[in-house]
């Protein structure tokens, strides 16, 4: 999102922006000259009024979205309100208690301080929450593990030793026995005991460790741990890396009273692609991003905005981010604190 400068638009502009805004936060309806006059207690006629709306629609600020309507903020209106205008809420002591109460008393894996946290940034916010997981690149391997689910299908369990575990479901051309398999684990667990290696360069010690029975062993290997390029295991990561929250609330905002607007919504969230890209983005920064997404800038997320921020664990090794998915006229004023709170309290626990 790009900056704003607290001048970019004089006194008056900002008092009727800011009445825009607030009242399509309120009404979810374009906003109209009569409704800034009443409510917002300007000293300004309904006409000057009207004229200081179609200066800001020229300036790009807001649009009218049909002829005899109001106006609705554009994308570049909701960022200068975001960081020129806005005024953060708090949270409050007790939530903040309750969301600290239910980690310290849950324990768990990794995996599950990622659940839980994108279950808080959904009950807090009443939007959905989404939790990137730490990236696994060059990252040692802990623990491998096969287990075979039905006849051609093997069940990959990659434990890493930051902690992220990755479960991968796979099929190759001819049934293992359970017992083969556990010997393919035994050996690749020997392996791992005696050498610290990435998953980039487990392949060549492989090849000097293991000299019998390479072929079938290779087999395995090849398609459990090596192709995670292909589309198949791509979808796998995909599901191991995100954490989504409940969605349901989102389906309670006015936006989403259409059926297209909730088909667009469950593409973006499921197909978790869009949410992983900016998530990415975000986690390598020192500080939050907004992607409010419009046809010019983030077209993925047209109609939504999505808040983020990075975190980092103790040890340094464990970085990913956290987001808020909602729609453009979320409540960012609260939203905001909340990521801020979340990313502070995970890089804590983790």
């Amino acid at each position: 999102m790009e900056g704003y400068r607290r001048n970019d638009i004089n006194e008056r502009k900002r008092e009727v922006f800011l009445g825009i805004i607030e009242g399509y936060f309120e009404t979810a309806s374009p906003v109209g000259s009569k409704f800034v006059s009443e409510s917002c207690n300007l000293n300004l006629s309904p006409a000057s009024i009207r004229n200081i709306m179609v200066s800001l629609e020229e300036e790009g600020y807001i649009y009218q979205p049909h002829l005899s309507a109001g106006r609705v903020p554009t994308a570049k209106g909701y960022g200068f309100y975001v960081e020129g205008m806005m005024k953060a809420e708090k949270i409050s002591r007790k939530q903040k208690e309750i969301i600290k109460k239910r980690f310290n008393s849950a324990g768990g894996s990794l995996s599950d301080t990622l659940n839980r946290t994108s279950r808080s940034l959904s009950d807090l916010s009443h939007y959905a929450g989404v939790v990137l997981a730490p990236d696994t690149v060059g990252v040692y391997l802990l623990h491998i593990q096969f287990l075979k689910i039905k006849s051609n299908n093997i069940l990959v369990i990659i434990v890493f030793k930051n902690g992220v575990t990755e479960n991968r479901s796979i099929y190759i051309d001819k049934d293992v026995e359970r017992k083969e398999l556990k010997r393919y684990s035994d050996k690749l667990n020997c392996i791992l005991e005696k050498k610290n290696c990435s998953i980039d360069n487990l392949r060549d010690i492989i090849a000097e460790e293991i000299h019998d029975d390479r072929e079938n062993f290779y087999s395995i290997i090849n398609s459990a741990v090596f192709c995670s390029a292909d589309e198949d295991n791509a979808e796998s990561n995909y599901d191991n890396s995100l954490y989504v929250g409940p969605e349901g609330y989102l389906l309670e905002e006015p936006e989403f009273s259409d059926n297209e607007h909730i088909k667009f919504l469950i593409k973006t969230i499921s197909d978790k692609k869009t949410v992983i890209k900016l998530l990415g983005l975000t986690k390598n920064c020192k500080t939050k991003r907004i992607f409010i997404g419009s046809d010019e800038e983030w077209s993925e997320i047209t109609g939504l905005s999505l808040v983020s921020a990075p975190y980092v664990g103790k040890n340094n090794m464990l970085k990913g981010s956290i987001g808020i998915i909602g729609p453009l006229r979320m409540n960012y004023s609260l939203v905001i604190p909340v990521i801020d709170f979340m990313a502070e309290l995970l890089s804590e626990i983790i």
